[in-house]
């Protein structure tokens, strides 16, 4: 039986009612994506001091717009597949749960990190039911079509008639460095490079799902700004997920599967992070060619890594860290980056740094171990050959994103989100496969 399709446990009384629960599902899953892709302020004002403020998390009716979304997907999937949902019951996702509890009671500055875990709870609850909400494959890559061609023709659209909000400039109160990189609705060229190549795998799902002539021109456009955006991070780990997916694909030991497709995780955390606690690595990413600074983010890990040895078992605090002003490193030296970093962009340390190496340990578990086997679980079960391609390559970028990004438990960030809906999707195949029709 389809994760899309199982209606056996409700009864509806009307046709209004099947309508009203017909339109709901398609308004929770397209209307979540525009939302975290979009948001309700896109084109971002970068010249303006404001910005520098855009974390605090002060929106509140985007918190009111998710909650919504939130409680409609919840109550569509409590009445058509509650036993999915319950699957989350798993003692790992429990585990975790807890443990984020725990690191509010311990943090640096329990108000805070109470208000920023009610957050994530609302959207991981959300991002629980956006996998469950279209009705079948090819209703999915026609949503995902939507969605990533409004995103796609606000971007070119800004580009072409307000560049000045949708390409970084000189005058960018933050990083006046990245000016001519294109941003298009989003505040930072990093999450356009990441957001679009997440695009170009749904897009390659929807053509193979029988939507060539619409996703064609979005997969093509998806492309050019990622090529655009200057994000070296997402367009070297763009190919490389796809590439390994792709290798994954063909591979039937799940052992060798497991090697291959972490062996990039693991190169890249030791020329990364490891390149600041060992003198020797540290020589060997000299003779590389590339920024032996990672753009300025070994300044960042070096910092981090002495704070999580300060609180190794709890951490500063779920998500707290950053905005601890009196522990913010450089905040005298605002014309470096690491001056006014908001997060380690690394996910991993950022775990450790704010929950302790049990939290990091249980992201592990979680978001990068889970995935892989719910994956194999779901191949061997019989899904759809190009959803759980399209699955395994956005995770798969994700994992790799984020030792050089941190988005992993960043309330509302749109790459979280997106993240998110393919590990819940794993979750889901991997319990009752979709075959393709």
């Amino acid at each position: 039986m389809s994760v899309f399709t199982d209606t056996r446990l409700i009864r509806l009384p009307a046709d209004e009612l099947a309508e009203l629960m017909r339109w709901g599902r398609l308004a929770v899953f397209a209307g979540t994506l525009l939302l975290a892709w979009i948001t309700l302020e896109p084109f971002a004002d970068l010249t303006n001091t404001d910005v520098l403020e855009l974390a605090t998390g002060r929106d509140g009716a985007t918190y009111l717009a998710y909650g919504l979304l939130a409680a409609a997907g919840t109550a569509i999937v409590l009445l058509t597949q509650p036993r999915l949902l319950a699957s989350l019951l798993h003692p790992l996702w429990i585990l975790l749960g807890a443990w984020l509890c725990v690191t509010v009671v311990t943090s640096a500055d329990p108000n805070l990190s109470m208000k920023r875990l009610v957050l994530f709870f609302l959207l991981a609850l959300l991002c629980a039911t956006l996998f469950l909400m279209p009705r079948g494959r090819k209703q999915m890559a026609l949503l995902l079509v939507v969605a990533a061609g409004v995103v796609t023709a606000l971007s070119l659209v800004g580009v072409a008639l307000m560049p000045e909000l949708s390409i970084h400039q000189a005058t960018d109160v933050g990083e006046p460095q990245l000016a001519g990189d294109w941003r298009g609705v989003f505040a930072h060229k990093n999450t356009t490079g990441a957001i679009f190549a997440m695009i170009i795998f749904m897009m390659i799902f929807a053509i193979r799902a029988g939507h060539g002539l619409a996703a064609g021109p979005v997969l093509a456009a998806s492309v050019l700004i990622v090529a655009m955006s200057g994000a070296k991070s997402s367009t070297m780990l763009f190919v490389g997920a796809m590439l390994i997916a792709i290798l994954v694909q063909r591979i039937r030991s799940g052992l060798v599967v497991g090697a291959i497709a972490f062996a990039p995780l693991v190169v890249l955390s030791v020329l990364g992070p490891g390149s600041v606690v060992s003198d020797a690595i540290a020589s060997v990413v000299q003779k590389l060619p590339f920024d032996a600074t990672f753009t300025g983010r070994a300044d960042i890990w070096e910092l981090a890594l002495e704070k999580i040895a300060e609180r190794p078992l709890t951490g500063w605090g779920y998500q707290a860290y950053w905005a601890l002003e009196s522990t913010r490193f450089g905040q005298e030296d605002t014309t470096q980056w690491a001056g006014h970093a908001a997060h380690a962009h690394n996910g991993y340390i950022d775990a450790a740094l704010n929950m302790g190496l049990p939290g990091l340990a249980l992201t592990l578990v979680v978001f990068v171990i889970m995935p892989l086997r719910n994956y194999l679980v779901a191949r061997r079960g019989g899904a759809d050959p190009a959803l759980l391609l399209m699955l395994l390559q956005i995770w798969l970028f994700g994992v790799y994103l984020s030792v050089m990004e941190s988005f992993m438990y960043l309330r509302f960030h749109p790459t979280w989100i997106t993240f998110l809906f393919a590990v819940f999707g794993l979750h889901y195949l991997a319990r009752r496969p979709h075959v393709a029709p």
